[in-house]
């Protein structure tokens, strides 16, 4: 199998696989604060990352200015990404902070358009990520009248704010990434910068650092860290490595559905009829994101 079909077949993993940790990072945020929560499940995974590359003869330190530019990406991806996504979702449901991350592949079309030297585009891809995007917000069309509420605000504000610095950060590791370090160290070096800003966050933003050590809480902290960071985030390395960005970004559209079907089944969130249209736009969007990137290559 060529790497481009390796890429797809991580692709598919990090769609169930992303989609899983926003009922995860619901039940570690009962008991951990967010920024805390980031610190603790980033910093653990880069360091893993790290020690295995050290064991199995990874070229660790390519440089000064790779390393900058590395650490530079996971504070936009994972401090700010992450970081805001869980800070977001003490207010808002899983299923509604998914759909807001929908929103990346837009983010990510919107900023390779300043980016010198970046992916073309073409009106499918843009229609193509407006209309997945269409289809995401019908899923969840009757949670907007809890608008009014100031906290809901807050919740939708930092949900956007993942968005943008985890798109950025997605531009910046397709443009940044050198084909001749291993996905392993990236991700390693990425998520230990990222582990690391959240740790200053938690200091600047959380309103404590007490934290309840619960069984459930513990379990979802250690699924994040293996499963949702150090495996996840060294398949999306790859992924980012042989496919475009907006490529890259098409899990966006897979996560929603895993994160409302597992909201509706494990926390109570809400699942309506709404849902069966609005897979079947977000399917057509993803097509046409696809479809039009090949075009545009």
């Amino acid at each position: 199998m060529s790497n481009t079909g390796r890429a797809y077949l991580a692709l598919a993993a990090i769609c169930v696989i992303w989609g899983t940790t926003y009922t995860a990072i619901k039940y570690a945020i009962r008991d951990f604060p967010p920024f805390m929560l980031v610190a603790i499940r980033q910093t653990s995974a880069g360091l893993l990352l790290i020690s295995w590359a050290i064991l199995t003869g990874k070229r660790v330190w390519p440089g000064k200015q790779y390393t900058l530019r590395q650490a530079l990406t996971g504070l936009a991806t994972i401090t700010g990404g992450n970081g805001f996504i869980c800070w977001g979702m003490q207010y808002v449901s899983s299923g509604l902070a998914s759909i807001i991350g929908a929103l990346t592949p837009v983010a990510v079309v919107l900023i390779n358009l300043f980016w010198r030297g970046a992916e073309k585009t073409n009106t499918r891809v843009l229609t193509g990520v407006l209309l997945g995007f269409g289809g995401l917000a019908v899923i969840f069309s009757d949670g907007w009248s809890d608008f009014s509420r100031p906290e809901y605000r807050l919740g939708i504000a930092g949900c956007f704010a993942s968005c943008v610095t985890w798109s950025l950060g997605t531009v910046m590791a397709k443009q940044w990434n050198s084909l001749e370090v291993s996905p392993l160290v990236n991700a390693g070096l990425q998520l230990l910068a990222g582990g690391l800003g959240g740790a200053v966050m938690s200091l600047l933003i959380d309103p404590s650092w007490k934290i309840e050590h619960t069984m459930e809480a513990w379990i979802s902290v250690l699924y994040l860290a293996l499963i949702g960071s150090a495996l996840a985030f060294t398949l999306y390395m790859f992924i980012l490595k042989h496919l475009s960005a907006t490529a890259s970004s098409l899990y966006t559209y897979i996560n929603p559905v895993v994160a409302i079907l597992l909201g509706w089944a494990f926390l109570g969130e809400k699942l309506t009829a709404a849902v069966a249209i609005g897979m079947t736009v977000t399917i057509a969007g993803v097509w046409l994101v696809n479809s039009g990137h090949k075009q545009a290559a």
